[in-house]
């Protein structure tokens, strides 16, 4: 009955037309095995299959349009992480934990409504070796996942210049506090778990170059990174890309101002990370990656790193590719990043201090 009417309803109604839609079903599924060093305060080695990124994060999705005339579309995506290894979902267990929208777009641009990425995301055109298990993009985990819950964003785009924006009413209140994770929409406070972001890009055929401003706002309370809603975590970035030939170099500085961490060490944490990496096509079927990155917090604080991360790929198809890739961690006294960008930390941390390796072999599949 209720079908009988709706489709009633699509028929009778002054003005509406059957339009033309589409629905396309995507994934990507990427795994191995890695072998990770001096994790822990055993210093222990470990061999196993990483859960969140190979490399590239497996996931699934639904994208749709439907074409409503005079230039405008009614858009959406639903897009779900899971770990191969498991079948388990990621992003805290969320179905669509990735992204999960609905919007229109036009002439004038797309507004879109649901859980979407900060635009610093799509801010990163220089980060050559992107969500690799191992990169310089381990140095600031944020980087890999900056969704949002309850999110509002626009985005134009014209001649290769891109411009967006987007604002959250309430960010992340399942992901981890590492993830940005925070309360959600509160009833109480106004500015609570808030997130802002804008983004400009302009991409050329051989070069491309983007900035971004990220702030996210306090009021997940006692025992996370931002207790108070006053409290806030932000980064702007620069980065761009260069191609030549079969080649592409990349490069970025990225600067934070962290007003929630609160250690004997770091109180109102600065930081500057910037990062080198380059990409060459040997052949059509074999890639090389190369990525070097930095991270210095607060100058003399010792609790800074810098970490080396390479890759080989060969393309067995358009759709199928293996891989090895490796990287190492050099940590200052007081820091304590990972190499591993594969698992939730600290599951693979090491010891403040310590130098950390890891190598992968892997498979990748996109349908």
């Amino acid at each position: 009955m209720l079908g009988w009417g709706l489709s009633f309803l699509a028929v009778c109604a002054p003005g509406v037309s059957q339009a033309q839609s589409s629905v396309t079903l995507y994934g990507i599924i990427d795994t191995g095995i890695e072998y990770v060093t001096n994790v822990g305060p055993h210093k222990s080695s470990v061999v196993r299959e990483p859960s969140l990124t190979g490399s590239i994060p497996s996931r699934w999705g639904l994208r749709g349009k439907e074409d409503l005339g005079g230039g405008l579309s009614a858009i959406f995506v639903l897009e779900s992480g899971f770990a191969p290894s498991t079948g388990a979902l990621n992003q805290g267990g969320r179905l669509f934990g990735r992204q999960a929208y609905v919007g229109l777009s036009g002439r004038w641009g797309t507004l879109s409504l649901g859980r979407q990425y900060s635009q610093i995301y799509w801010a990163l055109p220089g980060d050559t070796m992107g969500p690799n298990v191992y990169a310089a993009g381990d140095l600031d985990p944020y980087l890999a996942q900056p969704r949002l819950d309850n999110a509002v964003a626009y985005s134009f785009t014209s001649s290769g210049l891109t411009v967006g924006a987007t604002y959250s009413l309430g960010r992340d209140g399942v992901d981890p506090a590492e993830a940005g994770g925070c309360a959600g929409q509160s009833p109480t406070d106004w500015r609570a778990c808030k997130s802002i972001s804008a983004m400009v890009k302009y991409e050329a055929a051989t070069w491309g170059v983007a900035t971004a401003f990220d702030r996210n706002y306090g009021g997940g309370g006692v025992g996370s990174p931002l207790p108070l809603s006053s409290q806030t975590d932000t980064r702007a970035v620069i980065d761009g890309y260069v191609k030549f030939g079969t080649a592409t170099i990349g490069a970025g500085f990225l600067h934070r101002i962290n007003h929630g961490e609160q250690t004997p060490t770091l109180f109102d944490a600065v930081s500057n990370y910037w990062w080198l990496g380059g990409t060459y096509f040997v052949l059509p079927q074999i890639a090389l990656d190369a990525q070097f990155g930095h991270i210095s917090v607060n100058g003399g604080s010792s609790a800074g790193a810098s970490l080396f991360a390479a890759r080989a790929t060969y393309l067995l198809s358009k759709r199928t590719a293996v891989y090895v890739t490796a990287g190492r961690v050099f940590n200052q006294r007081n820091a304590a990043f990972t190499i591993d960008g594969g698992v939730i930390p600290p599951a693979s941390s090491p010891l403040p201090g310590v130098n950390q390796t890891g190598a992968m072999v892997g498979i990748r599949h996109q349908f």
